[in-house]
This record gives C-alpha cells, sequence and structure tokens, in this order.
C-alpha cells in the first residue's frame, strides 16, 4: 500500500469518527437514545443535561462570565478541515488548506502531520511520469551526451534516468526523444527543529527528518552543492557509472559537509533516512543552494 493511500484512509477514519461522535453527542443533548458503550461514556464525561439543569451547584451565569474560554487553535481547525476535504476527494482544496496551515501556524500542534501530508502530495506530482508541466522533451542531435544534455537544461543524470524509466544509460542516437527537468531547487537545513526541507522557488515540496547532524555552523550559512556520488562496498562511483543506481548515495556541499545515509561514520553535516538521500540525489544537481540555519 502506498504512503499516500495509507493517509487517505487515516483522514477518512478520522472524519469518520469525527461525525460519529457529533451525531451521538446530539441524540444525547436532546435526550435520545445513545447505544450502550458511548451512552456509559457520555454519562461519564457528559451527564444527561436535564440533570445539569436540575443541579442548584450549577451557576451557569458565573460559567457565561469567565473571561476566558476554551478555544480550538485556528492550526487544528484548518487540519480537520483538509482532512475532511482529503476523504472527500478534493485534492486541490485540500492542498490549499494545507499550505495555509504550514505557511501561517507553521508552530502549532498539527503541522507536523499537514508538513507530512503536503509533502507527499507535492511529490507525487513533482515526480510524475505523465501530465508533469515541468517536464521538456529534448531532441537529441550530433554530438550530444547526457552530461550535456544535463548541463543544458540544469538537471542530473539521476533525474534523466528516473523521467525516462532507465535503469542504465544507454547510447544516445540522433533524432532521439529524453525528456528533461530543470531542477532549480533550493535546500534549507533547519539544525534546531531536525529538519530539511525543500523548496522550488517559494514553493514548498518536501520536508526531511534528520536523523543525526554532526559539525553543522552555528551561524546562518548560504552554501552549494559541490558534488555527488554513491558507495558501493568500498568503491566510490559518479552518476552515469555502472552500479551507481545501487550505491549509498552522498551529497558533497562546500566547507565539507555532507548529507549522506544515517549510519555512516564520521561525516560532518546531517544524516538522513537511506530512502531520503536516495531521493535527494534524485533532486538536487551541483550548484543548489543550501541555506543552514543552526
Amino acid at each position: 500500500m502506498r504512503v499516500w493511500t495509507f493517509v487517505k484512509i487515516i483522514c477518512a477514519l478520522i472524519v469518520a469518527a469525527i461525525v460519529t461522535l457529533s451525531v451521538y453527542f446530539t441524540m444525547h443533548v436532546m435526550g435520545k437514545p445513545v447505544p450502550a458503550p458511548l451512552a456509559k461514556l457520555f454519562l461519564q464525561w457528559m451527564p444527561e443535561p436535564e440533570r445539569l439543569r436540575a443541579d442548584p451547584s450549577n451557576d451557569y451565569e458565573k460559567v457565561a462570565d469567565l473571561a476566558e474560554m476554551v478555544d480550538i487553535e485556528p492550526g487544528d481547525k484548518a487540519f480537520q478541515k483538509a482532512a475532511e476535504l482529503l476523504a472527500t476527494g478534493k485534492m486541490a482544496e485540500a492542498r490549499e488548506k494545507l499550505t495555509f496551515l504550514v505557511n501561517y501556524y507553521p508552530s502549532s500542534n498539527a503541522a507536523p502531520m499537514a508538513r507530512q501530508i503536503l509533502s507527499e502530495m507535492n511529490m507525487d506530482d513533482f515526480l510524475a511520469l505523465r501530465n508533469n508541466p515541468h517536464l521538456i522533451s529534448h531532441k537529441v542531435v550530433r554530438g550530444d551526451s547526457y552530461l550535456g544534455i544535463a548541463a543544458k537544461h540544469q538537471t542530473t543524470l539521476d533525474a534523466i534516468m528516473h523521467f525516462n524509466g532507465y535503469m542504465e544509460l544507454r547510447a544516445l542516437q540522433p533524432g532521439d526523444e529524453i525528456m528533461v527537468m530543470p531542477l532549480n531547487l533550493r535546500v534549507v537545513i533547519e539544525a534546531k527543529r531536525d529538519a530539511l526541507t525543500l523548496w522550488h522557488g517559494g514553493k514548498f515540496l518536501k520536508e526531511y527528518r534528520i536523523v543525526k547532524s554532526l559539525g553543522l555552523p552555528t551561524a546562518v550559512a548560504t552554501l552549494q552543492i559541490a558534488n555527488k556520488g554513491g558507495i558501493l562496498g568500498e568503491k566510490k562511483v559518479a552518476p552515469g557509472m555502472q552500479g551507481y543506481r545501487e550505491s549509498q548515495k552522498t551529497i558533497t556541499l562546500a566547507r565539507n559537509l555532507l548529507i549522506v545515509p544515517a549510519g555512516t561514520p564520521a561525516a560532518h553535516g546531517c544524516h538522513l533516512d537511506p530512502a531520503d538521500t536516495e531521493e535527494l540525489a534524485l533532486l538536487l544537481r551541483v550548484g543548489n543552494e543550501v541555506e543552514i540555519r543552526p
């Protein structure tokens, strides 16, 4: 089961639970019979309205005059609405609500889950092989090479292989058409949150969890990606070399900082889940900007 399908199922269950509890709560308040298990719960935490009104110890005027009333956090409201939209298949509206939550209530309790769901939605679209508005068709001419095509379109060999379904690079022939995507992406590393976020222009794409960080700058720094490669066994392999697809990816920044799979010994930089470094190697190219915020 794909992660995105699992997320939609969870959202649907949340909405169903909210609707069910709302219906039974309304029945309870109106004095109508409620199924036995829930009736016991309501009586324990929400006594029957008639008993509350008849109890002289309840001073409702004082309660009404309280200056501070319990309020639901706006971020939670936005997330609840987004969950309802996801459960009913209204993806565009749900994306808009989640984006609003992440941008305007980034420290709310619901923000981490919102970023996770939004990350999966954005990445599914960004890496789509069909109906992807970011893809460009390149017609091969005599003298073309994969490295030359990647440099011309500001993309990577990893991305060319992904968007054309290649397991290994094949010989180019004049007249061939290959799909390329310019990768003008930006990385933000927030050490305090243990988060690495990926941006496409001003648009949030995805957030990755930093498993461990080591030797990051103690002041704000803007660096660039200097190199990419892989480790296969004890051998270093470069993009395009045989075995690169199976290798553990490493991304080298300026100042000898690295983005590496968790468990890489004594590497200064960010240690991520191996699947995340694999995805970042696909998306990031030499020259992409990396901002580090301590």
